[in-house]
């Protein structure tokens, strides 16, 4: 159980020494507001459909197949069982901040943080199966998310024309009929995919850079809604992970991952535009990517210990 934390802790280290350059870079204002909103705009629309494209660009497999229509269902139920949780455990206060506490509860930040720690954690197969999570994560995050926030209704066309959809619409066909991708197509899809973790950090830096720390350790919201999205619904949902037999154990391992994540940056993104709480967005994201330091590596590791 402790080398396998250790193991964890170091790749998730790896990627906080990422985010520490982007902390740095930001104070120094060698990045600016404007940069950092271009790098995310160039992970958004660029690199992560990349990812998912790349993920899906190998010959099919039946089993390879049925065991990501396996995932995706069960990625499925999950996410549902979170918006419900959410629902339940923040009724009460301001409509504004409990509307910022619902969606912190449910969102994760499973693309910028937990992609790249999946690979981590899991390599190729780890990669792929947060990919898959990653596209049904946005359909919902751009459906009831986008409607929580805004209140206004569903939108299924913006889920749509979503980035992770596009780059899933476009590495499916690949993989079902084991497309050939031209060799320069496919080199430069995976050079854009090779730059999710460092840009990811890299802007999540950037977002804490922005956060006052002292205040964000003195509101007392955080610490309980940050305690449910990285403990209650991980301790809420492993368990039944873990009993289900999933064709593999890497499936287990990465939804650990993507459900262990802090707080989307989408939530102080998204509370901004809409006019909600988001100083306790921004403060929420800060806190929660600063505690999932231990918390991500212990509930991997405690999983991974359950699943051998």
């Amino acid at each position: 159980m402790f080398q396998s934390f250790s193991i964890v802790f170091g790749q998730v280290m790896s990627l906080f020494i990422m985010i520490a350059v982007g902390f740095g870079l930001f104070k120094a204002k060698r990045i600016t507001d404007a940069g950092a909103a271009q790098m995310t705009d160039l992970l958004l629309y660029a690199v992560t459909p990349c990812v998912v494209f790349n993920a899906f660009n190998r010959p099919f497999n039946p089993t390879t197949a049925r065991s990501m229509a396996i995932f995706a269902a069960v990625s499925m139920a999950f996410l549902a069982l979170s918006i419900g949780a959410g629902m339940l455990l923040f009724r009460g206060g301001q409509e504004d901040s409990r509307v910022v506490l619902r969606f912190s509860a449910v969102f994760s930040n499973c693309g910028f943080m937990g992609i790249p720690l999946a690979g981590a954690v899991c390599g190729e197969k780890g990669t792929l199966y947060a990919s898959i999570f990653v596209v049904f994560f946005n359909l919902i995050q751009w459906t009831y998310g986008l409607a929580m926030m805004s209140g206004e209704k569903l939108s299924l066309r913006k889920a749509i024309i979503n980035p992770c959809v596009l780059g899933l619409l476009a590495g499916l066909p690949v993989f079902l009929l084991s497309l050939n991708v031209p060799s320069p197509l496919e080199n430069a899809v995976s050079m854009l995919a090779s730059l999710n973790s460092p840009l990811a950090m890299i802007v999540i830096g950037t977002h804490l850079a922005k956060a006052d720390l002292i205040s964000t350790l003195k509101d007392l919201r955080c610490y309980p809604a940050s305690a449910v999205r990285l403990v209650a619904l991980p301790a809420l949902i492993m368990p039944a992970v873990i009993l289900l037999p999933l064709p593999d154990n890497y499936q287990k391992l990465t939804l650990a991952v993507m459900f262990g994540a802090p707080v989307a940056a989408s939530c102080a993104l998204f509370a901004t535009k809409f006019r909600r709480d988001s100083e306790l967005a921004s403060r929420l994201v800060a806190m929660s990517t600063l505690l999932s330091i231990i918390t991500l590596p212990l509930l991997v590791s405690l999983v991974k210990a359950a699943v051998k």
